[in-house]
């Protein structure tokens, strides 16, 4: 359609530069990302029509009532414009630096075009391809991404922009001053491109515009190509961009259009090939593969072929296919990719038809298809070999990397599941990747919901955009001026965008060290020139990473400092060792000479340099307690960047005090943790990576556990309510009978060990985090990604943990004599069983003791469902979050690196250790710092390994004891191999707590029996045990036999209630109450009975307000937390159940108070006048328990913690006589 056609209105007077630029423009509003098909067909009407200087301005409204016009808006046009599935803009990097590209309707634009630079710009390119092509791309590529980079600038775009979730609305028009600003955005005049490009740059342009009224328009509903291979609108003083968005798309297209002028297309498919695999190679190896060989050319001249190693015992075979560019249509940038049979020539490659081999079924096969924008179909047939096959492109690959990349098994599981998926239900999906965000988002399973199995499924396009904008808002991958080389490097955010402005290098670059990306200045942070030796680089990473960290700070409070101490835009920061010899031995416990110098301080500055020396002798200002050694980093910085910008200040030492004090008052803001000594859970030393229990593995056990309910009988429907602890314990069973044989063909050989590292990197994190946790919080705030990641992950932690110790126990008990190694696979699926048999035994048990009114299924979809929602999971979740973010609460004023220390154990306590076990709890304390010390001392590598003579003469030499004592303290801190795991009964229940055969209680692991037995064990768990022993005691939770424990654990608890309930009382006070009384046994001489004249025992607290006339009757209970629904059922039966209960004792406490309340108020006011006086009651616990959160009390049940504040509201409702009152 040309411009003849245009004629009637609405277009007869319409100047068609003007529409051209105004559909431009609103092209660089966000918003209108999702309608770019309708601003592109406008923008190609406006080029078919001719310039018109004298017709009336297009103004806002006029434009919006074009928009509006059926070819540009009609319902064909509309129904072209999906989801938008991407970022709108990123950068493309290339000589001078990285460019902005707006990546318009062509998927992953910027990554093809990135991708094609490389090859045709590297070496490979440059020795293979037609040197003059080479010359004509750096031109084309220098020309396109400098004016897309400016025009985007000048509109305020940046990377990473996403686009709205809605689509299919009107566009968005702006009003006049700023669209008028956008159209001045994409218009440039030849003065505006002579600054910014070269004039041969200039001439090429003008091959790649139409004039004005030449355009023809498609009559198609969908996007006008012709504007893609002609993105720009000539004019006599210039240009405008006409199709901002497809510039990328347009300069990808002509470099393709050049090859086949310089007969090249096929070399240039070659080295877009080459350069996949080796990007893909580099991408796997960051997420721990290892290769096998190089990569190879197949037999199929569009396949290369490589093959890897990853979790211990999997095989990746990698196959890359490419676009060979054979057949290009030089006149559509989007056209389709002829090829015949691609999916069986594939499989030809990387699934052959014969016989399957042994490695065939742990063999990931991995299909790399990658294109130039054309569209193409590569369909495999069903799979004729074993193991999981996954297809999917370079770029989506590089997304789930990112997501869940530091999984080793990622791939593996995605790969399984898809597998498994495609044998049942036909998928329709855009991309792989959008298969992986469904995968995601149902816990890393295709579990979609509880009904019968889809034999159809739609994927959305809308899964891989959240899986881009998560990506991009996380790590916000980008190239920056390395500080060493004339290059550009990768880095990503170490915090996340939204937290601070904080980069790293990739691991796979030589730079090192922290990036602070504030206005105006790039701030590098590293040792400079120095080396670093091995063993300081920790050290110093973390002194980088907080020297990072306050530069931020600095730049927040003082934002003119850093622009005017660098040079050209960049400042480094080096931080360097000025006895690196020293350093060392003074880490490693052994300080030299010291002095009053600080840590760190001073050595140099000059424009764009602040050289920091770290000095050994000020070793001591770095273990100052709480954030001192970084407000020590802090001033060190403020005095070389202020140096290094030239400030002169005349009290310099006051400006920066004030300025350390601003930004890190004296408390828990903190980034170092350095400790010579460190508490044993945080030791360092070579662990494995932490592994929580796996959503991918959870699911897989689920839906066998439906297989087997299945094929046990159990039909489709709902469980009868009398029947459901039947069958939660037929699945706890049928999971127990898993473990069995699964472990059963494991080696022993190290199996023992292997579990006990993993169990030991859990305690490392939980210990770490548990340091760092008040520091992060204080200097990110309680919305970071630390304290909101603490919610969702304390249930993880306690779940992987418990699963973990079960393992061990189990182990421990039952060696197995299989030929199979513990491999991480094999490992998940243990985790995921025990969890799983954990949770379902905990349910059971929840039902039994009248907890949960949970309902069971087995659902249509083959899983055994469990309903949602009751007041045990309810309570349970609310009861989880209530104490983490009473953990956030109270986070910040834990600070302290010191500790307290544990109380003395008294004389009582230890003569009672020794009638129940045969040695004290300082033997206890002793015993255990020995064994720890000795596997420092005669092992090599952790967990220990010695034989138990040796252990036992060791302690007996060192401590003095008999050897008869040493042993006994072995045997009861030793689990050891049982003819049956269950012969022990409920102290072999992994959900149970207090068991003496718990690995809790039992730290060390007896290998083989007799003479020739080993002990195994790990020093954090080992050390974590005597903590647990002493809580046993002191929580009177000991189940003891000996007459003197029995006598001291009564003593015990007594003391606690006493202490609890004095402390109930100055609550009161605090509260609001002008009378606080504890142990209220007698009245005016009367002691409290009952009508019936039974004794009613003694008021634990009571509280008056006699200004508000109000008696609060208070029972006080200090109970320690129930973990399960066993012990919460003695909690229950405590608090609220039963004629023995606080609840039912309260009652007649406060009856009696009713009945004589006039004796109170002369016993404790003495005045008789009940007038106007209301009773009310509570009662208060020690902490938060679960009971009350699950059933009902007719009584408030408050904790301590939330006491005072209660007390105060209900002071005040009683004044106003507001609500209900309550006795």
């Amino acid at each position: 359609m040309t411009a003849a056609r245009l004629t009637g209105r609405p277009w007869h007077d319409v100047d068609g530069p003007s529409l051209v630029a105004s559909a431009a423009a609103l092209q660089l509003i966000p918003q209108n990302i999702p309608r770019l098909v309708r601003l592109q067909r406008l923008a190609s009407i406006g080029a078919c029509l001719p310039s018109r200087p004298d017709v009336p301005r297009l103004s806002p409204s006029k434009l919006r009532a074009l928009l509006k016009d059926p070819l540009v808006s009609g319902s064909q046009i509309r129904a072209q414009e999906d989801l938008y599935d991407d970022l709108y803009t990123a950068e493309v990097s290339f000589h001078g630096g990285p460019c902005l590209v707006a990546q318009g309707l062509t998927s992953r634009c910027a990554h093809t075009l990135d991708l094609m630079l490389r090859s045709i710009l590297g070496p490979d390119g440059q020795a293979v391809l037609p040197t003059q092509f080479v010359k004509e791309t750096q031109l084309w590529a220098h020309t396109a991404l400098r004016l897309s980079d400016a025009m985007l600038r000048r509109a305020g775009l940046h990377r990473g922009i996403a686009p709205p979730q809605r689509h299919g609305d009107e566009v968005f028009v702006p009003g006049e001053k700023t669209l008028t600003a956008l159209r001045e955005a994409v218009r440039y005049r030849f003065t505006d491109l002579s600054h910014l490009l070269p004039a041969s740059s200039v001439d090429l342009l003008a091959g790649w515009g139409i004039r004005p009224g030449e355009h023809t328009l498609t009559t198609g509903p969908g996007p006008d190509d012709g504007l893609v291979v002609k993105p720009l609108l000539l004019m006599e003083d210039g240009l405008i961009v006409a199709n901002p968005a497809e510039l990328v798309t347009a300069l990808r297209h002509e470099l393709i259009v050049q090859a086949g002028l310089h007969e090249c297309r096929p070399q240039l498919a070659r080295l877009l090939r080459d350069q996949t695999m080796r990007d893909t190679g580099r991408l796997l190896t960051l997420c721990g593969a290892v290769p096998t060989g190089s990569a190879q050319q197949t037999g199929d001249d569009l396949i290369t072929r490589r093959t890897f190693t990853f979790a211990e015992d999997k095989i990746l075979d990698l196959a890359v296919v490419m676009d060979d560019l054979s057949d290009y249509d030089d006149t559509n940038p989007a056209g389709h990719w002829p090829i015949r049979d691609l999916g069986l020539r594939v499989q030809n490659v990387i699934d052959p038809v014969g016989p399957p081999l042994p490695e065939d079924a742990r063999t990931l096969r991995l299909i790399i298809n990658e294109g130039v924008g054309r569209s193409s179909f590569l369909g495999l047939a069903d799979q004729r070999r074993p193991g999981p096959v996954v297809v999917t492109s370079l770029s989506d690959l590089q997304v789930m990397a990112e997501l869940d990349g530091s999984d080793p098994l990622f791939l593996w599981r995605f790969a399984q599941a898809e597998t498994e998926l495609h044998e049942t239900t036909h998928v329709q999906s855009w991309s792989a990747l959008d298969n992986y965000g469904l995968y995601r988002n149902c816990e890393y399973s295709y579990y979609v919901s509880d009904d019968t199995r889809p034999t159809m499924l739609l994927v959305e396009q809308d899964h891989s955009r959240a899986l881009r904008v998560e990506v991009q808002q996380r790590y916000d991958r980008h190239d920056v001026p390395s500080p060493h080389r004339p290059v550009y490097v990768p880095v990503v955010s170490v915090y996340g965008t939204s937290t601070a402005p904080i980069y790293r290098p990739l691991p796979d670059v030589p730079e090192v060290g922290r990036l602070v990306e504030v206005p105006d200045v790039n701030v590098w942070l590293g040792a400079g020139d120095h080396e670093v030796a091995d063993g300081l680089k920790d050290f110093h990473h973390l002194t980088v990473e907080a020297a990072a960290f306050w530069t931020w700070q600095i730049s927040t409070a003082r934002p003119d400092l850093l622009p005017r101490a660098a040079s050209t835009g960049e400042l480094y920061v080096s931080l360097s060792f000025d006895n690196p010899s020293a350093w060392q031995a003074a880490l490693d416990g052994n300080p030299g000479t010291e002095s009053e110098r600080p840590w760190v301080g001073v050595h140099g500055a000059e424009p764009g340099l602040v050289d920091l020396r770290l000095c050994a002798e000020g070793m001591a200002s770095l273990l100052t307690d709480a954030n001192g050694a970084d407000r020590i980093l802090l001033r060190a910085l403020l005095e070389g960047i202020t140096q290094t910008a030239g400030l002169v200040d005349e009290d310099p030492d006051a400006s920066r005090s004030a300025l350390v004090d601003q930004l890190a008052p004296e408390g828990p803001k903190q980034m170092l943790h350095v400790e010579l000594n460190p508490r044993v859970p945080l030791r360092p030393g070579p662990l494995p990576t932490a592994r929580l229990v796996q959503p991918a593995a959870s699911a897989a056990v689920l839906d066998e556990l439906g297989r087997y309910l299945d094929s046990a009988g159990t039909p489709v429907g709902a469980i009868p309510s009398d029947e459901r602890t039947q069958v939660l314990q037929k699945v706890v069973g049928h999971y127990f009978a898993l473990i069995e044989d699964t472990v059963a063909g494991l080696a022993a050989e190290g199996l023992i060990e292997s579990l006990i590292s993993r169990h030991e990197a859990l305690l490392y994190d939980e210990a770490f985090n548990d340091q760092i946790l008040p520091s992060r919080i204080a200097c990110f705030g309680e919305a970071s990604q630390p304290a909101e990641n603490l919610v969702r992950t304390t249930k993880r932690q306690v779940e992987a943990a418990q699963a973990s110790r079960f393992l061990i126990e189990y182990v421990a008990a039952q060696p197995p004599s299989g030929d199979s190694s513990l491999t991480l696979d094999t490992y998940d699926h243990l985790m995921a069983l025990s969890a799983e048999l954990i949770s379902r035994a905990t349910l059971s048990e929840a039902i039994h003791h009248d907890f949960s009114e949970a309902q069971l299924a087995l659902l249509a979809s083959g899983r055994l469902g469990v309903s949602r929602g009751d007041q045990y999971e309810s309570g349970s979740n609310a009861l989880a979050t209530a104490r983490a973010e009473a953990l956030l609460l109270t986070a910040p004023t834990r600070h302290s690196r010191r500790g307290s220390e544990p109380q003395g154990s008294t004389t009582q306590v230890e003569e009672a250790m020794v009638a129940e076990f045969g040695f004290s709890l300082t033997d206890l304390a002793q015993g255990i710092g020995e064994v720890i010390a000795l596997g420092d001392e005669r092992c090599q590598s952790e967990p220990y390994t010695l034989p138990e003579s040796v252990v036992a003469d060791h302690l007996s030499t060192t401590l003095h004891w008999e050897h008869e004592k040493a042993q006994t303290f072995l045997d009861l801190l030793t689990l050891r191999p049982r003819a049956k795991f269950l012969s022990v009964n409920s102290d072999a229940w992994p959900w149970r707590y207090n068991r003496e055969w718990s690995y809790v209680r039992r730290p060390l692991i007896r290998v083989g029996t007799g003479d020739g037995s080993q002990l195994v064990w790990g020093a954090r768990h080992t050390w974590s045990s005597g903590s647990y022993w002493v809580n046993l005691i002191y929580s009177g939770r000991l189940r003891s036999t000996s007459p003197a424990m029995k006598k001291l654990l009564g003593v015990i608890r007594q003391d606690e209630n006493k202490a609890f309930e004095a402390h109930v009382v100055e609550t009161l006070k605090a509260g609001g109450c002008s009378i606080a009384v504890r142990g209220v046994s007698k009245i005016a001489g009367r002691r409290l009975v009952s009508a019936e004249g039974h004794d009613l025992g003694d008021i634990d607290a009571l509280g008056i307000d006699a200004a508000r006339r109000v008696i609060i009757v208070i029972e006080a209970k200090d109970f320690e937390m129930s973990r399960n629904p066993t012990e919460m059922a003695n909690e229950a039966d405590a608090l609220l159940r039963g004629d023995k209960s606080a609840l039912f004792k309260l009652g007649r406490r406060t009856a009696w108070v009713h009945q004589n309340l006039g004796a109170m108020l002369t016993h404790f006011l003495k005045d008789r006048d009940t007038t106007s006086w209301t009773v009310t009651s509570a009662i208060v616990t020690s902490r938060d328990l679960m009971a009350p959160r699950v059933l009902a009390s007719s009584v408030p049940v408050v904790p301590i913690g939330e006491f005072e504040q209660w007390v105060a509201a209900e002071l005040v409702r009683d004044k106003r006589g507001n609500g209900r009152r309550r006795s």
